[in-house]
């Protein structure tokens, strides 16, 4: 209407949250944006190709950009871990959805506790309860179906959290110090919860290593890129 340049951000589609069983009420009001857009930014290259094969955009009016994350506020660094002596604490944190794969790690977590099945249910958690919580795991793991980015894991890298992820996430993409599976592999991740939690050396390298990787991901270097891709539609 204002004639001026639409660029729009994806930063999930319904692919993503239906795992397929598209809402076509919703597809069409998300691939009436795209088709309206001049330029379309995406979380992910995952999520890229989605917009390209399934919303069938151009590729070259379709860009990768991935998230980053926020450095940690004094008031979270100065959080003192709630650890039980001889426990250890694998977290899941997210959405009991589907698109989240909480079933996936349920099973995971079944083949590593053969004898006792000890699960901890928070329920809903916001600001710095995620924080708290998060200091208290040894390990982090996000088994999600179809992630478009997931911040999370950096999350848990920030708090000095070895993290586990699926492959089928979009922050698998700039991520290497950590371990991946896919979504649908529970032997793996089984493996992988086992080794970190039993393999002092490994949870150790995951740990600093991890941290240093997130602390190098900045929004910053995001939004120079975005300014760069801005001037670029604008034709400046």
């Amino acid at each position: 209407v204002s004639g001026k340049k639409l660029v729009i951000h994806v930063h999930a589609t319904d692919f993503d949250r239906s795992r397929g069983n598209v809402n076509p009420t919703v597809y069409a009001i998300e691939k009436n944006g795209m088709d309206n857009a001049d330029h379309i930014f995406c979380v992910s290259e995952l999520t890229r190709q989605t917009v390209i094969h399934k919303y069938h955009q151009h590729p070259d009016k379709v860009s990768t950009l991935h998230n980053a994350v926020t450095p940690l506020s004094q008031d979270i660094l100065d959080i003192v871990p709630k650890k039980i002596p001889g426990e250890k604490v694998v977290t899941f944190l997210g959405r009991i959805t589907m698109q989240k794969g909480p079933e996936y790690f349920v099973e995971a977590a079944a083949q590593v506790l053969k004898k006792t099945k000890n699960f901890h249910f928070p329920g809903f958690m916001r600001g710095r309860q995620v924080y708290e919580c998060l200091k208290a795991s040894d390990v982090y793991i996000m088994p999600s179906v179809s992630e478009p980015f997931g911040i999370s894991p950096l999350e848990a890298m920030q708090c000095d959290v070895p993290s586990i992820i699926s492959k089928q996430s979009g922050c698998a993409e700039i991520l290497d110090k950590c371990i991946k599976t896919d979504y649908w592999d529970i032997n793996a991740m089984a493996d992988a919860i086992y080794s970190i939690c039993n393999n002092e050396s490994l949870y150790e390298y995951l740990k600093v290593e991890g941290r240093k990787e997130v602390d190098s991901i900045t929004w910053e270097d995001v939004a120079l890129k975005l300014r760069r891709m801005y001037e670029k539609v604008l034709g400046w």
